[in-house]
């Protein structure tokens, strides 16, 4: 076993690794604060259900805003400024919640937090495209996804703690966290962005979004990403009240469901990205979206615990060969200058993935069936399949983004 961690230690250079090891701290803190933000609207501050979820939807409105400018401006000032500015920001925004109560001002937090937070993902990730060769992205992308699954995953432990303390606690805690990374990122982060002459000799097209919704192929993807994005997104929102409301399966059992989620993501994630490396990315993504689509629509018939793990189990082996694979995708897409912009198109993907696929999801639930939702999820996951493979047959991409050649 440590072998092989010092070999893949050695396959990827050190600021990759400070990357990791940021990445997990950042996790780490947004898992203590997140699962606790809605008790703390709801509790704390006597906030109505409906308003918190006005309040959370804000939360996601400004990501939107968030990821696209924290892309475009990754590509023009550069990426490690804007991981600074984002994760300096954030800290401050969360500081904010501890000292505030009034709910206009409360808004406010939220809103800027969606969007200082959500400015920081395309920047790291343009950053990694900039480090690491196109061979090799695959399971660069996948060990950032086992280091914030493993944050997201401890962090819950440590926020209860502080949240049955006090919640100013809890916000310090979030923010302590994120000016550690921001630490790490001044000091030890080097700028990766392209000169204006590599970007030049390696593209010809000019720095804007208008180039990027011009690419076909890239919106091609998006398109079949939202697709199975609208069927992960179920699995995680649709599904608890599925399994207490029509099988008598309580929070408990889905806490279940989600540790294996995160343990299958932890153990299994590198091995499955590196074996799957062989193959063609636009391929390999569409059995990624064909495991989902598979163990989505099984829900429908699901009546014990059992079967919902293993259901679970075929979407977690979905996720960990999409999720890696796309970013690749879109890495191996993007013009050098273009990176974070890029970035930021995957990240909407699953931001309207999310927004549609629980909106969906419910309403068939209550105008038709419960059990009925699950197979028009699962067949949103394998129309994704079919778009990828599309792409990789029909439209003139270049050869790396449908093969390795």
């Amino acid at each position: 076993m440590f072998a092989t961690f010092a070999r893949t230690r050695a396959e990827f250079p050190r600021q990759f690794w400070i990357l990791i090891g940021g990445t997990f701290i950042n996790s780490f803190g947004a898992g203590m604060l997140f699962p606790f933000l809605t008790l703390y609207l709801f509790q704390s501050l006597g906030v109505s259900m409906t308003l918190v979820g006005v309040l959370l939807s804000l939360w996601s409105v400004s990501g939107l805003i968030g990821q696209l400018a924290g892309g475009s401006l990754a590509d023009r000032i550069g990426r490690k400024p804007m991981m600074a500015f984002s994760l300096g920001a954030s800290a401050l925004f969360v500081i904010l919640f501890g000292i505030v109560s009034a709910l206009p001002l409360v808004a406010l937090a939220i809103f800027l937090l969606g969007i200082t937070g959500n400015a920081f993902q395309p920047a790291r990730d343009a950053m990694i495209a900039d480090l690491i060769p196109e061979a090799k992205r695959a399971q660069a992308f996948a060990l950032t996804r086992i280091a914030h699954n493993i944050g997201i995953g401890v962090g819950p432990a440590l926020g209860g703690f502080l949240a049955a303390y006090s919640y100013v606690w809890l916000f310090a805690g979030n923010a302590l966290f994120t000016f550690l990374f921001f630490g790490l990122t001044l000091i030890w982060i080097q700028e990766t962005k392209p000169t204006r002459a590599a970007s030049s000799a390696n593209s010809r097209v000019s720095a804007s979004f208008a180039d990027v919704f011009r690419d076909a192929r890239l919106i091609i993807f998006c398109v079949g990403a939202v697709s199975v994005v609208v069927a992960a997104s179920q699995m995680f929102t649709v599904l608890p009240v599925f399994m207490k409301n029509t099988n008598g399966l309580g929070e408990n059992y889905f806490g279940w469901i989600m540790t294996t989620n995160a343990a299958m993501v932890v153990t299994l994630q590198y091995a499955i990205t590196r074996a799957g490396a062989r193959f063609p990315r636009l391929p390999y993504a569409a059995v990624g979206a064909l495991f989902y689509g598979v163990g989505a629509a099984s829900i429908a018939v699901a009546t014990t615990f059992p079967h919902f793990i293993l259901a679970m189990g075929i979407v977690t082996i979905g996720e960990m060969i999409f999720a890696p694979t796309a970013t690749a995708i879109i890495a191996d897409l993007a013009p050098v200058e273009l990176r974070g912009r890029y970035m930021a198109m995957l990240g909407l993907t699953w931001t309207v993935g999310f927004g549609i696929g629980p909106i969906l999801g419910g309403l068939i639930s209550d105008t038709i069936a419960p059990r009925a939702a699950w197979l028009p999820a699962g067949l949103a996951a394998i129309v994704g399949a079919g778009i990828f493979l599309f792409l990789a047959r029909i439209i003139n991409a270049p050869k790396k983004v449908y093969g390795r050649g």
